[in-house]
């Protein structure tokens, strides 16, 4: 059947709003045929607008609707000049939809709910495209992420736009606390919407801008339960929220969202009955979720079992199990070491600085248990000497750096000299029982055989001093 510009009209008055669609792999014969007939009878713009104009589209009542018709034109002027062999020839035909599409949806007064889908796949669309177009940018002559962070302010104006409904008068049927199914449209794609935005701002290293989505996603929601939303879309603001808490040095909160993302996504392939061996992508997500999980654990002393880890990726178990053995070792030397080989993976990342402030501190931690069981109770004593730490320290950070050599973030920190100072962080931090006396040059814990007395568990200690955020509580609802 050939399709025509009269089919299509009436496809958009019916509410049918599928033949939209850009993408040429999909839509590709209906546009081919739209543009042989616009080549032909509407060469102009202004005849194109006064077609679309004397359609007279009418929904609900809504005799005018001015954005609608702006869409539409923007539609045909890409299926009348789009070149399907050149994205540099078409992607400002592309743009120009997409932002006019997403207009659309701003004013709640008008029927948008019908669009919304249309929306949502134009999103997964234009992104790909932009992405692209970036990864060109020298050639294109344009700044670096400039297509992602134009992207990002349409889908940011939506995001905007998404209010909670308070009354009956503003939507039809209103339910005062609606099921995911019961809700209006653009509240369906509330929270794809956040992280299609979180993500196009990690792409584009700005992650702050993360701030802001995060902290309005709650009070522009309808629903009162997490749980209701799709579960990818839950594995994914769970992991990206954890992500956005690492950056942030709050580490505990991000071990909290990342574990929740890997427990949920292992049990829809548990309950699926999904292989590693036969999805990919299964893989691929656990993957990206343990690359920033595994670090996360490691830092408040929950280590993960890295044979377990090592069969979704054994790269990343062979790697933090090697750092896991330096730190427990109190083998400070071993840490700074492989974190000196790995710096250019963990600073892609965002990892090194966390890594590089948090790993010594626990190193530390194990150097002055080991010195205390091996000496000061052995001893039966109570003293722990600043010269048998310092020699401890001597052995565990290697011979210093010499007179002449480049002072680098691995060398330049850890020092002997520097025990009374590591001893009292110790203290302060509740990773270590005792008192300093700078005069003795001594440090006395309780006279004990009982480690434990004198070491509290690492994530006893960092839940009482970082206790979890409370407004993620209703992420678990």
């Amino acid at each position: 059947m050939q399709y025509s510009l009269a089919i299509f009209f009436q496809e958009l008055s019916d509410g049918s709003f599928e033949c939209l669609s850009l993408d040429l792999e999909s839509n590709g014969e209906r546009i081919s045929m739209l543009q042989e007939e616009l080549c032909r009878r509407f060469k102009k713009d202004k005849a194109l607008e006064k077609l679309v104009e004397t359609q007279a589209f009418a929904f609900h009542g809504k005799s005018e609707w001015t954005r609608f018709n702006i869409m539409v034109v923007s539609f045909l002027k890409y299926c009348r000049d789009v070149n399907p062999w050149s994205l540099l020839e078409s992607y400002d035909l592309i743009f120009n939809f997409y932002t006019d599409l997403v207009n659309c949806l701003l004013n709640d007064s008008y029927p948008i709910d019908k669009l919304v889908p249309i929306t949502k796949e134009m999103t997964d669309y234009v992104v790909p495209v932009a992405c692209k177009l970036d990864n060109n940018y020298e050639l294109l002559n344009t700044r670096r992420f400039q297509f992602l962070s134009y992207v990002s302010s349409v889908v940011s104006k939506l995001f905007n736009s998404t209010k909670p409904l308070r009354n009956l008068d503003d939507h039809e049927g209103f339910v005062e606390k609606p099921h995911f199914q019961q809700l209006p449209g653009k509240q369906k794609i509330l929270l794809y919407l956040v992280n299609k935005l979180n993500n196009i701002y990690f792409r584009i290293h700005s992650p702050q801008l993360c701030s802001n989505i995060f902290k309005n996603f709650k009070p522009k929601c309808m629903i009162y339960r997490f749980g209701e939303y799709p579960v990818q879309e839950r594995i994914e603001f769970h992991y990206l929220l954890g992500r956005y808490y690492l950056l942030n040095n709050n580490v505990l909160n991000a071990y909290r969202q990342l574990d929740r993302s890997f427990e949920l996504l292992s049990h829809v392939a548990s309950t699926l009955n999904l292989s590693l061996e036969s999805m990919q992508p299964l893989r691929s997500n656990l993957q990206r979720i343990l690359k920033y999980l595994v670090p996360a654990g490691l830092i408040i002393g929950k280590l993960p079992r890295f044979w377990v880890v090592g069969e979704v990726d054994q790269q990343l178990a062979h790697q933090y199990a090697a750092v896991a053995r330096a730190v427990r070792a109190g083998n400070l030397k071993g840490v700074n070491e492989w974190l000196q080989e790995h710096e250019s993976a963990l600073r892609r990342s965002h990892l090194l600085l966390t890594l590089l402030e948090k790993l010594p501190v626990l190193a530390y931690r194990y150097l002055v248990r080991a010195v205390v069981q091996g000496y000061t109770m052995e001893l039966s004593s109570s003293r722990v000497p600043y010269a048998v730490v310092r020699r401890a320290v001597e052995l565990s950070t290697g011979p210093g750096p010499g007179a002449e050599a480049r002072l680098t973030i691995y060398n330049a920190v850890h020092s002997a000299a520097n025990v009374e100072a590591m001893l009292v962080d110790l203290i302060n931090l509740n990773l270590f029982r005792g008192n300093c006396f700078p005069m003795l040059e001594t440090c006395v814990v309780r006279k004990t055989t009982d480690v434990s007395q004198v070491f509290p568990s690492v994530p006893e200690k960092v839940v009482a001093m970082f206790p979890l955020n409370g407004d993620d509580a209703w992420l678990d609802e």
